[in-house]
């Protein structure tokens, strides 16, 4: 019997688009796609991620997430996501909940419906009609 090879076993493309269901296609905020960037990596509704997550680039969460992320991109918390974390970014854009704290080194944009409790420190910031802010903020230079 001759043995299996590893692209006897793989699923074809089209079975692969199938099991990948909604996850597979995705709309990027507009922000992002202005500033022309890819999203390269996505946690999507029902996606539960305990940890630390390390990205270069932009970084879109729909679903739970607990621990730490860093990136030197965007950072998008998606109106359903719900993220308990220490945030390291280049620029953070909220329309979810975010508990803990926030250090962008652009921008830190609050959407509604979002919710943001614990500290945010960005050089800029702005807040939509709608979002909501429990906190301390810090936008640069000494104390």
């Amino acid at each position: 019997m001759a043995p299996t090879t590893e692209l006897e076993t793989m699923p074809s493309t089209q079975d692969l688009s199938t099991s990948l269901g909604s996850q597979k296609s995705f709309q990027v905020p507009i922000p992002v796609m202005q500033a022309k960037k890819e999203v390269v990596a996505f946690f999507g509704v029902g996606v539960e991620c305990i940890g630390e997550i390390w990205y270069e680039g932009n970084v879109q969460i729909d679903g739970r997430m607990e621990g730490t992320v860093h990136t030197k991109g965007t950072l998008v918390i998606g109106d359903r996501a719900v993220v308990k974390a220490k945030i390291e970014a280049g620029s953070v854009i909220c329309k979810g909940n975010i508990q803990g704290d926030i250090v962008a080194k652009e921008s830190i944009k609050l959407l509604s419906p979002g919710f943001i409790d614990g500290t945010m420190s960005a050089p800029r910031l702005s807040v939509e009609t709608g979002g909501v802010f429990n906190g301390r903020v810090s936008m640069g230079g000494s104390s």
